[in-house]
């Protein structure tokens, strides 16, 4: 039904099936209903990809890519925003998992954080400490 809110499971090994109303979805599912995925080559399919001969990445068979592609997808309002926009209010989201976008607060402080350790020796990086 238009209008309704599909969550997505980033997941490459589903079965391609039909009737997936109220159910979450994955990103293969969503783009063979976009016409985007070759049903005959499912196994060519992978989320970042896969490389010719060469070593070339070939940008048809990654899902992200190809589901950048699908602009509708990536602008679509959230229940967080929909809700605020109803209450005259606007909500700023920075993007999961990337909490060195946010700028302030909590959420920097942690990417601020996660990207100092990326560039510590692994020598440097404590293990877990056994008593």
């Amino acid at each position: 039904m238009v209008g309704d809110i599909q969550h997505m499971v980033i997941e490459t090994t589903q079965k391609i099936e039909e009737g997936w109303q109220g159910k979450p979805k994955g990103l293969l599912q969503i783009l063979w209903e976009r016409g985007w995925i070759d049903a005959n080559n499912l196994g060519n399919y992978t989320m970042s990809g896969r490389q010719n001969a060469s070593g070339v990445l070939m940008k048809n068979t990654s899902l992200k890519l190809l589901m950048a592609n699908c602009i509708d997808f990536e602008e679509e309002e959230s229940l967080l925003q929909h809700y605020g926009r109803e209450l005259g209010v606007t909500v700023d989201r920075t993007p999961k998992c990337h909490c060195e976008l946010a700028g302030e607060g909590i959420e920097y402080a942690w990417g601020f954080s996660k990207n100092y350790y990326r560039t510590l020796s692994l020598s440097d990086k404590k293990g877990k400490q056994t008593s």
